[in-house]
């Protein structure tokens, strides 16, 4: 006896109209793929800069606004010490009136560092960096090295360009409460040495860097 055929005519329409199913839903996929691939990426947002607070031991804050773009590695040494708290407990130790405050000495005295130096990070020392030495800006303090920076700050309370050039500006102050701060400390009487005579104290040096993470700073060994 003869088997009887099945599927037949319809059978494979079935298989086709399948094939054909699948081979647009391949094709769909294949173009969303290359949509994907095509499309312009979306330019990623600007990084926030870090925002440094100085509070005193009275309670005043300054609040200064950091730029890595322009002294990276100052900027991550500043983050590494102040977030640590290296700068707890210290003073501005010496006072220039109209010129600037400094601080950020472990003995309070001009002669401590953190153990180590860091390079200049201005153009004399074949860094471009374009802060300038005005009112409100913060920058590092050296020894007559060029690559002597450690831990030393200064603040400038006047506007000294002159300092351009041979000092590592990193940062400037952001508000008008920031600067009052810093005229009541430069107003403070000091002795022949520019030593306050009442101690300004820094009661903490913090860093908000808004999730952004930042190298330690590239060290050296101090001469």
């Amino acid at each position: 006896m003869a088997k009887r055929r099945t599927g037949g005519f319809f059978s494979d329409k079935r298989r086709v109209i399948a094939a054909a199913v699948i081979g647009a839903l391949l094709l769909g996929v294949g173009l969303i793929l290359l949509l994907k691939l095509t499309e312009p990426k979306q330019p990623e947002e600007p990084k926030p800069n870090p925002v440094a607070t100085i509070t005193m031991q009275d309670g005043g804050q300054m609040r200064f606004t950091l730029f890595p773009e322009q002294a990276p590695n100052t900027v991550n040494n500043f983050i590494h010490l102040a977030n640590r708290g290296f700068y707890d407990g210290l003073q501005f130790y010496r006072i220039v009136a109209g010129v600037f405050i400094q601080g950020g000495d472990p003995n309070n005295d001009g002669t401590g560092d953190p153990g180590y130096a860091i390079k200049g990070e201005f153009s004399e020392n074949g860094v471009e960096n374009s802060i300038s030495h005005m009112r409100g800006a913060i920058s590092m303090a050296r020894q007559s090295g060029f690559d002597t920076a450690g831990s030393q700050f200064f603040i400038m309370q006047g506007s000294y360009p002159e300092y351009d050039g041979r000092y590592a500006a990193f940062g400037t102050i952001a508000d008008e409460q920031s600067l009052a701060v810093l005229d009541a400390i430069a107003s403070q009487p000091t002795d022949s040495t520019y030593l306050p005579l009442t101690r300004q104290v820094i009661a903490s040096v913090r860093v908000e860097t808004f999730d952004v993470e930042y190298d330690d700073p590239v060290t050296m060994e101090r001469k």
